[in-house]
């Protein structure tokens, strides 16, 4: 197995609990199988994709902001990027096998008809040559993840329920999530875009989000920090950030290891829902 922990550290330096979750995600995401043509939607710089996929080995990359596209061009992982919306995907229909989304669909207020296009654009079965259908494999925030939120639950322990909500909402803004839909509600949607949904597996356990959520507080995520002083790009050139990036890497790459390789129990929910679904003719 891939030391995703250790690799995401390194990228993530400056934002440790970032490097957590997506270490957990991809952990998750590595075992499924990725059929070519492979389409990264929402691709961003093309860190994630690196990490999971390797130089070259993804098809396409598209994401609506031309700063993104154009780091994810000098990345080195995909064939082709593409400035694109994706409401109106500029692909034929039947164009990809696989289309990968991490981490993006929960930015998007209406997210129905980007599930619609990328149906249209996964390729159909073939019955005559035994081939399923093309398979949307993307990840997300839970319908647990407010819940399960370290700080939400503190609140609702002392019987601040409006501060409770309060928290969560605020967490929204900062992540920017519009929804949080359940298996079931994802479900409903891959119909509507003519998938089924082949599998649901929540990811990040309870004590993951725990920690994350510390942690984001710790280092000052999201608001103005030291920490955030020190690991800002203008201070690159003061040398200092090369020993904080060494000592990120080594402090946390064994002191979060054991959340890492955590799994959500059986029954259970997690702060990460990993789905697949696939085009059903």
């Amino acid at each position: 197995m891939r030391d995703f922990l250790t690799e995401l550290l390194t990228a993530y330096w400056f934002a440790p609990p970032v490097a957590l979750w997506r270490a957990v995600e991809l952990r998750t995401a590595t075992k499924e199988m990725y059929r070519h043509p492979l389409l990264d939607l929402g691709c961003g710089d093309g860190l994630v994709a690196q990490a999971l996929f390797g130089p070259a080995q993804v098809d396409v990359g598209l994401d609506p902001w031309a700063a993104q596209v154009r780091q994810a061009a000098r990345s080195g992982v995909y064939r082709r990027v593409q400035q694109a919306d994706g409401h109106r995907l500029p692909y034929p229909d039947g164009a990809f096998a696989t289309v990968f989304s991490n981490s993006v669909l929960e930015h998007i207020p209406d997210v129905a008809p980007v599930v619609r296009e990328v149906g249209r654009v996964l390729t159909p079965p073939d019955p005559g040559r035994g081939e399923p259908g093309g398979r949307f494999i993307f990840t997300v925030p839970s319908d647990a993840f407010r819940r399960l939120l370290h700080f939400y639950q503190a609140r609702r322990a002392m019987g601040d329920e409006e501060g409770a909500e309060r928290y969560a909402a605020e967490m929204d803004q900062w992540l920017v999530h519009h929804h949080y839909h359940t298996p079931q509600e994802w479900a409903d949607l891959l119909a509507e875009g003519g998938m089924v949904l082949e599998k649901a597996r929540y990811y990040i356990p309870e004590p993951v989000e725990h920690l994350w959520d510390r942690m984001n507080r710790r280092f000052g995520l999201g608001r103005r920090s030291l920490w955030g002083l020190l690991a800002s790009p203008r201070l690159r050139g003061l040398g200092h950030q090369r020993l904080l990036a060494r000592w990120v890497v080594h402090r946390f790459s064994r002191a979060w290891r054991p959340y890492y390789e955590m799994d959500v129990p059986p029954g259970e929910v997690g702060g990460g829902l990993l789905v697949v679904g696939r085009r059903a003719h």
